[in-house]
């Protein structure tokens, strides 16, 4: 920016000198003229030399004057027109656009970069408004069941079942609107972070193990069948982190694979990468909905029939992309999906003896 200031100034205080020594160089050659000619004796006045160069510093002046009226607004229109429209970006308007078409390069980039950076400051703010809207109305979804369950508790004529029942409804929106809460506050304090902090070694296969079977209520009460094929892997990372990462790609594949399906889980490694892979029999998804289902709050079951807020597969790319690794998605509706996650191994790969299972 300071550079472009400086070129700018230049460019100012060189036209204004150009226009100075323009003028008195059309001067000195009328002057010229007029004594090659001898046409100072058809002036009314005769001029000494002294007089000569006070007529010629007046006319210099004024002449100079005149020109840089018209010259020097010319120049820093370009610069009033960035300024006029810094002001309004300051009161909160986006929409507004410089043209780029300027003969001066200086002045072109700087309407680049300004135009530039508008449309991120737009699209931040549209992010904001998004994510302010969709967290009033996923948290409005709970809290209104909580407080309609909770009015009906007050009922003295409910049976011993039915108060049982709200009070059950009451709990589990109490759990989701908690979950809700952690993964914002996580997802919120990873996109701040820029690194991974608190690595320790440990066996992945078994972090994934444990997951799985802390899950088992969820997939066992639809049937599901589980394959998991890990190797022996020691690796180096955050065990809180990593498990989310685990545990939103099960939890996902769970939900959406209907009685009686298929989860497949694979993890292996090389010199260079972990690889775990989630594969399910479920309903699959469009390409519509692939191309979205990393967006925060973004639920593809447009119905909500499924229990969910969104977060999940979001917190998993944020984490993955934090370790510098990626995660892929295959779907086919109604044939299922495969996410693929691969991250960076800091340590070589390293082959553990004991070999357990579930």
């Amino acid at each position: 920016m300071k550079k472009h200031f400086y070129s700018i100034w230049f460019r100012i205080v060189s036209a204004f000198f150009m226009t100075l020594a323009t003028t008195c160089v059309l001067i000195g050659l009328f002057a010229y003229i007029m004594t090659n000619w001898d046409l100072w004796r058809l002036l009314p006045l005769k001029m000494t030399s002294l007089s000569f160069i006070l007529f010629l510093a007046i006319i210099s002046i004024i002449v100079g004057t005149f020109v840089s009226i018209f010259v020097i607004p010319f120049i820093m229109r370009p610069i009033t027109e960035l300024s006029k429209a810094m002001q309004k970006v300051a009161k909160g308007d986006y929409t507004v656009r410089l043209e780029e078409k300027i003969s001066v390069q200086e002045i072109n980039s700087l309407r680049t970069n300004f135009n530039h950076m508008v449309q991120e400051l737009s699209s931040t703010e549209t992010l904001h408004s998004d994510f302010i809207a969709n967290v009033s109305h996923e948290f409005k979804t709970p809290l209104a069941t909580i407080s309609g369950y909770a009015t009906l508790l007050q009922d003295d004529t409910l049976t011993l079942e039915e108060r049982d029942e709200y009070i059950e409804i009451i709990v589990e929106s109490a759990k989701e609107l908690s979950t809700m809460t952690g993964n914002i506050l996580s997802l919120s304090r990873l996109e701040n972070q820029t690194i991974i902090k608190d690595r320790e070694q440990y066996r992945v296969d078994e972090q994934i193990r444990q997951v799985i079977l802390r899950m088992e209520p969820l997939w066992a009460e639809k049937n599901l069948d589980i394959n998991p094929e890990l190797e022996p892997i020691l690796w180096y990372g955050n065990q809180e982190l990593t498990s989310h990462i685990w545990y939103n790609l099960l939890n996902n594949a769970v939900k959406f694979t209907p009685t009686g399906g298929i989860i497949n889980i694979r993890a292996y490694a090389d010199e260079k990468w972990l690889t775990v892979s989630f594969q399910d029999t479920g309903i699959g998804m469009t390409p519509e909905i692939q191309t979205r289902i990393f967006d925060k709050f973004y639920q593809g079951d447009t119905s909500h029939k499924k229990k969910g807020n969104g977060l999940g597969l979001a917190l998993t790319r944020q984490i993955v992309t934090l370790y510098g690794g990626s995660i892929q998605l295959e779907s086919i509706p109604d044939y299922g999906s495969t996410f693929t996650v691969q991250l960076p191994m800091e340590f070589e790969t390293s082959s553990v003896s004991v070999h357990s299972s579930l």
